[in-house]
């Protein structure tokens, strides 16, 4: 069990494939496992009104075994504008991961259009470039959840640093027999903010995001997202990224993530 999905529901327990693992360590969840995981369990609390999260910061506590691990979720404070609430993996009495999400009240009805924003071009469309990213998972990391990810990179190159617009989606269901939510999904690709504008050579070191932040504009309405991504690193092993995230429709979110650097012989 593990060719068709990130994760199976076995009654209340949520079970792990293969395709949960990351690249660092053969035993340990990949980040955008552990978001998704944590995104779900956030979306399938109750709500006084009509809401969805705006923000959503997620923090890597330890390392996330490949294992089935007890999910548990708390409102925090409940209110008909704003909820904020927190999910939690535990790997038996051990705290391994920790989400607080911030959901705003919707259906306010407010026409935008005649007030002046930001201009956001959208970035080229998926299959617009004439030279394709050389990235390939399959052959380039172990077995994990790059492996079910397609990537399109539409500007840069790959560890080529920035600008670098990657253009990813989800090849299999989120968890077994369940339609992937816009949420879901953009918290599970929202990970590789960390990675797709990397310039460090991969073989060399790991590079690896205790944290990640996200402030969603609007969930996105296409299968695909890019990741709009810059990387930047210090001497001292620590490093930053951010970037901005579209649908085929325009700016859906903004994340940024903090990194942990280090020689591959030091790991």
């Amino acid at each position: 069990m593990g060719d068709d999905a990130i994760f199976y529901q076995d009654g209340h327990a949520v079970i792990p494939t293969i395709y949960a693992q990351g690249p660092w360590d053969a035993g340990a969840q990949h980040g955008g496992a552990v978001a998704g995981l944590l995104a779900r369990a956030v979306e399938q609390l109750p709500t006084p009104v009509p809401m969805r999260v705006a923000r959503f910061t997620l923090d890597m506590l330890r390392r996330v075994p490949v294992k089935p691990l007890a999910i548990s979720t708390e409102v925090l404070r409940t209110g008909k504008r704003i909820q904020t609430a927190r999910a939690e993996l535990h790997d038996g009495d051990l705290l391994v991961a920790s989400a607080v999400a911030v959901l705003v009240r919707t259906g306010a009805g407010i026409d935008m259009s005649p007030y002046r924003q930001p201009e956001v071009p959208l970035p080229p469309p998926p299959g617009s470039s004439d030279q394709p990213s050389s990235f390939n998972p399959r052959a380039d990391m172990p077995e994990g959840f790059p492996h079910v990810v397609e990537f399109d990179r539409v500007v840069g190159s790959f560890r080529g640093g920035s600008p670098s617009k990657t253009w990813v989606r989800l090849l299999v269901p989120f968890v077994r027999g369940e339609e992937t939510s816009p949420f879901v999904r953009l918290m599970a690709l929202a990970d590789f903010t960390s990675g797709l504008a990397g310039f460090i050579p991969f073989d060399q070191f790991v590079s690896i995001n205790p944290d990640l932040a996200i402030h969603v504009l609007r969930f996105p309405t296409s299968e695909w997202i890019c990741v709009d991504a810059e990387t930047w690193a210090d001497a001292d092993g620590i490093g930053q990224s951010r970037a901005r995230l579209f649908d085929e429709a325009g700016l859906c979110a903004l994340s940024n993530a903090s990194l942990f650097i280090e020689a591959r012989s030091n790991y």
